[in-house]
């Protein structure tokens, strides 16, 4: 937690212009987990997240749940491991396997336009690790809740598929997720709240592909994401490109990372969108760490320079994990 300052323009209109206290590194929560051992080489394992506000002594929104990060409970053993319940989606585990800022929330990380974070009534199976490599399946059920009647579309319902290789300083990520009608939504630089760029006739597709590498004086990635939907008669994709870096320098570390995005609809550009972040972070100790980051993402609508967007983001605080 720490202070920041925000702000987002579209054009000479300013969106949103704030400065405050909150959380950057990593959004505040609260949770429970634990391991029962089974016995015979199996365990059970539950997790249990809230967001919370420390500021105002409250939960991270007016709406949110108790359980309104993840929410399972699982078995692991020889056979691999078996979730059920909210959890985050697997392409958003590769897309913070290789940001160098480790999922943070300020401007200018790009593979967040096209992320979905969470998914309800999620069933994930990942299997063993065998020579670096290992896969995750998932079905997430959120759909069927509300649309059991005979014919129903099951809007919302999801499968996806991960697999992950790591070989000393080498390691390479993929996932694959779908959802069923479902719209394309894409949070652009400098505004406040996502705009539907398709309809929803036709599932939302979408791929996060990354590699990173450790070279010991510095880790190195990169990171490629898409998402498209919408049927023919209105369609929508996005694709981004996200390189980063990190320098260990003993409790220093130092990241910075590049982005650039790209919009289209019905086969036409739409527009473009380029970011990048600057971070440091120094380790108090081996749970408590000092941050500052600077971000800043820019989009360029095409045909349109007065609606250029900008968000930009300054931050500095303190993070405890317990």
């Amino acid at each position: 937690m720490g202070y920041n300052t925000v702000k987002q323009t579209t054009g000479t209109t300013v969106n949103a212009k704030n400065a405050g206290i909150g959380a950057i590194q990593s959004g505040s929560r609260l949770g429970f987990k634990g391991t029962e051992d089974l016995g015979g080489g199996l365990k059970a394992n539950f997790t249990v997240e809230m967001g919370i506000d420390p500021t105002e002594a409250r939960l991270d929104s007016a709406t949110a749940g108790l359980a309104n990060r993840q929410s399972f409970i699982g078995l692991e053993g020889g056979f691999g491991v078996l979730n059920i319940g909210r959890q985050y989606t697997l392409t958003h585990g590769v897309q913070g396997a290789m940001d160098p800022n480790g999922n943070a929330t300020a401007a200018g990380w790009l593979a967040g336009l096209t992320n979905t974070a969470r998914f309800d009534d999620m069933i994930a199976y990942t299997t063993p690790t065998l020579s670096g490599f290992n896969a995750t399946v998932g079905v997430s059920l959120a759909g069927s809740e509300t649309s059991t009647a005979p014919g129903a579309t099951k809007a919302g319902d999801a499968t996806t598929v991960a697999a992950a290789y790591v070989n000393g300083p080498l390691t390479v990520r993929a996932a694959y997720e779908a959802i069923k009608r479902t719209a394309l939504s894409v949070t652009i630089p400098g505004d406040i709240a996502a705009t539907a760029l398709s309809d929803t006739l036709a599932d939302r597709k979408a791929t996060s592909i990354g590699a990173s590498y450790d070279l010991g004086v510095a880790k190195i990635s990169y990171l490629n994401t898409s998402a498209k939907a919408g049927s023919a008669a209105d369609n929508a994709k996005a694709t981004t490109n996200n390189f980063g870096v990190t320098v260990p320098m003993g409790a220093l570390s130092l990241s910075a990372s590049l982005s650039n995005g790209k919009m289209t609809g019905d086969g036409a550009t739409l527009g473009k969108a380029t970011g990048y972040q600057l971070g440091a972070s120094y380790a108090l100790s081996k749970r408590t760490n000092a941050y500052a980051f600077l971000g800043e993402a820019k989009s360029k609508p095409t045909g349109n320079p007065a609606g250029n967007g900008k968000h930009s983001t300054m931050a500095a605080g303190l993070r405890h994990t317990f």
